[in-house]
């Protein structure tokens, strides 16, 4: 399984990578920006993307958007990882109710539990 993890945290990569490393079924790749996120979403097939909500430039939101407006990427879950409140429904609806966008599969607070995270990757990949 191919999957994308876009944040601008360094160390929650190192975290992801080393969770995800562990089962040699994950292929995993990184963007450290929202701008090299999509290129690499354009350029490579994803199986799933895991993606920071809150990053400069262009954002989780504005990647979830383009994804859910592209034919190529739409079929792509999207995994939100944030540390902002995302599954609150008064922040949810200040932030343009990204949860409601078609590529958004689930949302998933910082710090979080990495059984969740592997959980939710099956359950949204059905893998």
């Amino acid at each position: 399984m191919k999957i994308l993890v876009i944040d601008n945290d360094i160390n929650i990569n190192g975290l992801i990578k080393t969770v995800l490393s562990t089962d040699k079924s994950y292929e995993v790749d990184f963007a450290l920006s929202g701008k090299d996120g999509l290129k690499k979403l354009k350029a490579e097939k994803y199986d799933v993307a895991l993606i920071d909500l809150t990053m400069p430039e262009v954002t989780g939101y504005d990647i979830c958007k383009f994804m859910s407006a592209d034919d190529e990427l739409k079929h792509v879950p999207a995994i939100i990882i944030s540390a902002m409140p995302v599954k609150d429904k008064n922040f949810q609806a200040e932030h343009g109710n990204f949860q409601n966008l078609p590529v958004v599969k689930g949302l998933i607070e910082k710090p979080f539990d990495v059984h969740e995270m592997l959980k939710m990757i099956k359950e949204v990949t059905g893998k």
